[in-house]
């Protein structure tokens, strides 16, 4: 396939070459295998083809002018250096206006596009296949949840500690010294100590980010697991190269980062692990997502209007209520008081979803006082509240965009919705997990962490990123991950015996809506502007006053962090795309 030398074998396998079965055979069984990408050419059709597996783990780009000529590659910028590759070279403008927005096609369900306007990137979980006048695409792997839908509730846990452990271990096979990110927290915890649990006598390196932020401290919890574990453990300090950091990963990418934050850390993190000579560095990414937390039953009983299981599920959740750092005498209040203030942060959050008119708040009053006990004052203090609240929101945002209006956002050509294309014969209620498990966000942050895993030497990888795993937790039902309102009992349970009760049990998490987004976000543009002062490419796309208003929102400590966190990503975004432009310019490619 001719991968360059960067790339550890144990990226690109010889894992797909045909075996004994028949051609066909080979290229059905690569939807339940383990191979990243493949590559082949059949004789018959004269045509040419790329798989890519599910997750998307090796991003695969490629470009096709027809009659002339085919390429490929899992590097963009080595597949833009190529000689009869540039003269085709030119930047996809509709891409812009997206990148700078968060919303739109592009943003929600485009994962094959690049900046490049004939440039594309092949979707995983799909078969390409080229000849020499077209490209077609189509799914080549399918999600199959019922396999597993004759299990019992204890085979679910026992089920499902196999498979991640078995995850774990394919992800860290062949290495000799392993690394692992510990945050604290229940997923990046899990997978640190299933490491020592595989590995009992390897060293084994923990890397931790300290935060300065009360609200995303969790050091207490990476230092329990760290000692329980008997892990080297490194704490990384916040990076102070910013700008440079962003320069090189444009310059690696060839796009600009994906990321909503400054890169730097990560980059700290890496080169750490490459100067500890670690081979691997394991990451929590995805779990979240993949596993699933039975929180959706509270959402769905509501709008089946089951307010007897709405109100038993709230019950369980009292003790395990998110919010209790809002209430600071909460251990002192007796269980009536705490389940009241659990429904109203509820139903505020049910009255914050619904839009209209006074007469159809009206009417979902109606509905729910005869079952919920909640008086009309209280119904309607709240909903107001919501509005004023969603619309000091919007005013923040600024409409989530800075484009320039002289600009009109181009939708460009209409790729396949990716996550929809991935559900097959599912049934629609699959819809709205698969749109965030497979986000293109989700896969565009694993394109780019390969990319660092070549560049630094250490592979980069992500155990819930999994097949089976997923499939096996799209069958467990969610009163099964609800459990007793703690939410992901049934991963809990799995863990007993490999992870910490002081993290196995714990039900908060810190929130990311913290002090820290806003300092990553003012450093970089500290860094950033002489930078942005001496380019001029990045202010014919941004509307430079709209920029600087952004930057007085996260500068105002009077507005709260959740409401800032669109403005860090505009922030940071328009830098990263300035630096792109500019880089650009330097290669002699045009904008």
């Amino acid at each position: 396939m001719g991968y360059q030398d960067e790339v550890k074998a144990d990226f690109v396998t010889n894992s797909a070459a045909p075996s004994a079965n028949s051609y066909n055979d080979n290229i059905r069984s690569l939807s339940d295998s383990q191979v990243a990408i493949a590559a082949w050419f059949d004789e018959s059709t004269k045509s040419f083809s790329l798989f890519r597996e599910l997750f998307g783990k090796i991003p695969l780009f490629y470009i096709h002018i027809p009659d002339t000529f085919f390429a490929f590659s899992t590097s963009l910028t080595r597949l833009i250096a190529l000689k009869d590759v540039q003269p085709h070279l030119a930047v996809d403008q509709s891409r812009i206006p997206a990148y700078i927005s968060l919303n739109g096609h592009d943003y929600t369900s485009n994962a094959s596009s690049t900046f490049f306007t004939k440039i594309k990137c092949v979707l995983p979980g799909h078969l390409l296949t080229v000849n020499s006048q077209n490209v077609s695409t189509r799914p080549h792997v399918q999600l199959n949840p019922g396999k597993w839908a004759h299990l019992t509730s204890t085979e679910y846990n026992e089920e499902l500690a196999r498979l991640f452990k078995g995850s774990v271990s394919y992800a860290s096979k062949d290495c000799s010294i392993l690394g692992s990110h510990l945050s604290g927290g229940l997923d990046s915890s899990s997978v640190s100590s299933a490491l020592r649990y595989l590995y009992p006598d390897k060293a084994i390196h923990t890397f931790h980010i300290p935060s300065t932020s009360k609200e995303a401290d969790e050091r207490e919890y990476a230092e329990a697991v760290a000692n329980h574990i008997s892990s080297k453990q490194h704490f990384i300090d916040p990076a102070n190269d910013n700008l440079a950091s962003l320069q090189l990963a444009t310059e690696l990418y060839g796009q600009p980062e994906n990321g909503f934050l400054s890169p730097a850390t990560n980059h700290k993190t890496l080169k750490t692990a490459q100067s500890l000579g670690c081979d691997v560095l394991l990451n929590g990414f995805g779990g979240d997502s993949v596993i699933g937390d039975g929180s959706e039953l509270v959402i769905q009983s509501f709008h089946q209007k089951d307010y007897e299981l709405f109100q038993e599920l709230l019950k369980k959740r009292v003790n395990y209520f998110s919010r209790q750092r809002l209430h600071p005498s909460w251990d002192e209040y007796d269980f009536d008081k705490k389940y009241h203030l659990v429904l109203q942060n509820a139903l505020y959050r049910r009255f914050s979803a619904s839009s209209g008119s006074v007469s159809k708040l009206l009417q979902l009053y109606r509905e729910v006082s005869p079952h919920l006990n909640i008086s009309l004052s209280y119904f309607f203090g709240r909903a107001l509240k919501s509005l004023l609240l969603r619309t000091a929101d919007m005013n923040t945002k600024r409409p989530g965009s800075i484009i320039r209006s002289d600009l009109r956002a181009d939708p460009g050509s209409v790729e396949p919705n990716f996550p929809q294309s991935l559900r097959g014969d599912l049934p629609a209620n699959f819809q709205e997990l698969l749109n965030d498990v497979f986000h293109p966000q989700v896969i565009r942050t694993q394109e780019q962490d390969f990319v660092l895993s070549c560049h630094y030497g250490v592979s980069n990888r992500a155990p819930f990123m999994d097949k089976e795993l997923f499939e096996l937790n799209m069958a467990i039902p969610n009163i099964l991950k609800f459990g007793d309102g703690i939410g992901r009992a049934h991963f809990r349970e799995s863990m007993k015996g490999i992870l910490i009760d002081k993290v196995r049990t714990r039900g908060n998490k810190a929130t990311v809506s913290s002090s820290e987004g806003e300092k990553m976000a003012l450093d970089l543009y500290r860094e950033s502007q002489d930078y942005l002062d001496d380019s001029q490419e990045v202010w014919m796309y941004v509307d430079r006053a709209k920029f600087q208003e952004q930057v007085k929102i996260a500068q105002n400590s009077k507005i709260p962090f959740a409401q800032k966190t669109t403005t860090y990503a505009l922030i940071t975004r328009t830098i990263s795309l300035s630096v792109w432009l500019n880089w650009l310019k330097s290669k002699g490619y045009n904008s």
